[in-house]
């Protein structure tokens, strides 16, 4: 089996454990997920997304690091609803 290539932290750029979920120098996400949880009527995404996604490349929900401000979506008003006024 391959060894999974380990990345440094998109926030401070420390190199994590192997197993580490959040950095543990600044507290950042490892793993830029998709944050659509699973719940009672969805099943929920979940998809591993590149570091540079803001949005989940499966389902178009943030992902965790939009979430914690690491990356900043294209348009700020993205996935966002659009109402008349």
């Amino acid at each position: 089996m391959a060894d999974k290539e380990i990345q440094p932290c998109v926030r401070c750029a420390k190199l994590p454990g192997e197993k580490d979920a959040y950095c543990t120098d600044c507290g950042a996400p490892l793993v830029n997920r998709c944050i659509d949880e699973p719940g009672i009527l969805k099943k929920g995404c979940g998809c591993v997304n590149p570091p540079t996604a803001a949005y989940c490349h499966k389902c178009g929900e943030p992902t965790t690091f939009n979430f914690h401000g690491l990356v900043t979506p294209a348009y700020q008003n993205a996935n966002k609803p659009f109402f008349f006024s």
